[in-house]
């Protein structure tokens, strides 16, 4: 079953910011490195990774179901972090606008009885949760760390098992 015209666009465009997600936590994970934050940094690129997983889950999908996918360019990372706290703030804020464009996906999904894409999109869903979770973690351990390099480092040495 081929994919509407509106369904192909939207899974385009989430394709697109899943990995401009995966960009800017490798940049993020480059700031952190630079800070001699080696946990966060480490535990960045995982994100890094997770994320180009995404992207290339929603491309698999547009492909099973004869689509086309659109590679358009990714917007650049033009800003540098300074201190982890501001890295985890805007992670989280990040996360929240992804959740927010994938449940906006999956009405659309519902409304055009797009039942595979619905289901297919279930995953995501329950993905953003967690996603969304282990960012809010990240802000409140940084919080909490703030004003002490003792904190922040058995914090930094934390994000490194993950």
């Amino acid at each position: 079953m081929k994919l509407s015209d509106s369904i192909l666009a939207a899974l385009n465009a989430q394709f697109q910011m899943e990995l401009g997600s995966a960009y800017l936590y490798r940049s993020m994970a480059h700031d952190m490195k630079h800070r001699s934050l080696p946990g966060y940094a480490a535990w960045l690129t995982k994100q890094y990774e997770e994320e180009r997983e995404h992207a290339f889950k929603i491309l698999g999908y547009i492909e099973d179901r004869d689509g086309i996918v659109n590679f358009l360019p990714i917007e650049g990372v033009m800003t540098h972090y300074t201190c982890p706290l501001e890295v985890a703030k805007a992670s989280l804020a990040h996360e929240e606008k992804v959740s927010a464009s994938i449940r906006n996906l999956f009405r659309q999904a519902r409304d055009e009885g797009d039942l595979e894409t619905e289901l297919f999109l279930q995953w995501f869903i329950t993905e953003q949760v967690e996603e969304e979770a282990n960012a809010k973690d990240n802000v409140d351990g940084f919080t909490k760390a703030k004003d002490c390099d003792g904190l922040l480092y058995m914090f930094d040495a934390q994000l490194a098992k993950r």
